[in-house]
């Protein structure tokens, strides 16, 4: 992979994916892209204070300020770091082998770590897609909002291929910290129609 497209691998992958947040109790289903409106096909605005590529090392850093925008979706973090696999030896497209980086292999970010959604908003201090599980972990004092919805707790684990989403914390027994979740009912299931009894 050309080492400055890695930034749309970084947004197609964090943006386009299931939305990290998924209903709880008894409407416990996950948003695809579809229903949370985001559009994987649509231009990917990557913005931060600057940029650095070290082929090297296969890795892009973005500080500052890094915000990702596709669609309806925004990522933002004080830092993200693109690592590529390294290619496997004598496949290199130049002779100086300055180009030995291939696909991105995960990415990282850093420092008030936000994915947001339409319908949904995560808050972590670091956050970690890997491509080869499509899973995403975030991590540190990790937040989640949907609608009047919130849980808590220190680690969340997103599966992007089933949406499967599980929530951990470090504490165990009647800890203070332990995973909590506050959920709201269906205020609109209860309504009855105008004009029905």
């Amino acid at each position: 992979m050309n080492r400055w497209m890695a930034p749309t691998a970084i947004a197609l992958s964090l943006l386009s994916g299931p939305a990290l947040l998924v209903g709880f109790g008894s409407a416990a289903t996950a948003q695809t892209p579809a229903a949370s409106g985001n559009n994987s096909s649509a231009p990917v605005d990557i913005s931060a204070d600057e940029q650095e590529v070290i082929n090297s090392q296969c890795k892009t850093i973005f500080r500052g300020a890094v915000e990702v925008l596709q669609d309806k979706a925004r990522m933002r973090a004080a830092t993200m770091t693109v690592y590529n696999r390294r290619k496997t030896p004598g496949k290199t497209s130049s002779p100086t082998g300055n180009n030995d980086c291939g696909d991105v292999d995960r990415v990282e970010a850093d420092g008030n770590v936000f994915y947001v959604t339409p319908e949904q908003t995560v808050r972590g201090d670091h956050a970690v897609y890997t491509y080869d599980n499509d899973t995403i972990v975030v991590t540190g004092d990790v937040v989640a909002v949907q609608g009047q919805d919130v849980a808590r707790g220190d680690r969340m684990t997103i599966k992007t291929k089933t949406n499967d989403v599980k929530m951990e914390s470090n504490a165990t027994g009647r800890g203070k910290t332990r995973v909590r979740a506050v959920l709201y009912p269906d205020q609109n299931k209860d309504k009855k129609p105008a004009g029905k009894p």
